[in-house]
């Protein structure tokens, strides 16, 4: 019996879930608060978390950001926020699986569910993965993309996915230039129209992830009007 994380801090709303989730035989915990999720996400074994964006103690984002430092859980946005930032933000920044505005059908929200268990099981185990390794000095980069793990110095870098898919490909190539164009479509996997601001972002935040471990190297240069490189 799949085991279900709701995290939604409306009472009528998660009974709703509730109900109909147990009535599919789904196991459900719930929560309403940010930090009580991560805590019980650590204790128990989740297969998946329903997550709500506006939490009283800390933002849904914040909760998607910390799970995906350690764990690749399918995680379900729900959330009464339609912007497209805010999706964008959730999907492709944070790593969320999917993305349900209020307000929602519980039969449908059932049907998303199923479906990324089911995308779940299929996956691959990867825990006995080699991973590769680019050597500077007597540093080391170890990357895993079927993990979407990276380490430095046997320490896991804290990344997004995104974040993750733009440094594994600098490290791969190494002491090159990589546009701003070109590192969204690496983020994508596809070409895309995004902002390039969102690359910007992104390389910000890779820098003081790196820089936590290894404060003593400048790992990635900004080339003004070119692009970044990863120096090897």
């Amino acid at each position: 019996m799949p085991n279900i994380l709701l995290v939604e801090d409306d009472k009528i709303i998660a009974e709703s879930i509730t109900f109909s989730l147990e009535s599919d035989s789904f196991k459900v915990s719930c929560c309403d608060m940010g930090n009580d999720a991560l805590k019980q996400l650590n204790e128990s074994g989740i297969d998946l978390v329903l997550l709500d964006i506006g939490l009283p103690d800390i933002s849904g984002f914040d909760v998607l950001r910390k799970i995906r430092k350690t764990s690749e859980v399918p995680v379900i946005i729900i959330t009464a926020r339609d912007a497209e930032a805010d999706i964008v933000l959730g999907l492709e920044g944070l790593g969320a699986d999917d993305y349900v505005t209020k307000p929602l059908s519980p039969r449908v929200l059932v049907a998303r569910v199923k479906a990324q268990l089911r995308r779940a099981e299929v996956q691959p185990d990867t825990s006995n993965e080699t991973l590769s390794v680019v050597t500077k000095s007597k540093q080391a980069f170890e990357i895993n993309k079927d993990l979407h793990q990276i380490l430095l110095h046997g320490e896991v870098v804290g990344l997004t996915r995104a974040e993750c898919k733009i440094l594994m490909h600098m490290v791969e190539h190494p002491n090159r230039v990589h546009s701003k164009e070109h590192l969204l479509s690496v983020m994508h996997d596809r070409p895309t129209g995004a902002g390039e601001n969102t690359i910007v972002t992104h390389i910000r935040h890779i820098r003081v992830a790196l820089n936590k471990i290894d404060p003593d190297n400048e790992y990635i240069d900004n080339l003004r009007g070119l692009g970044y490189s990863l120096t090897l």
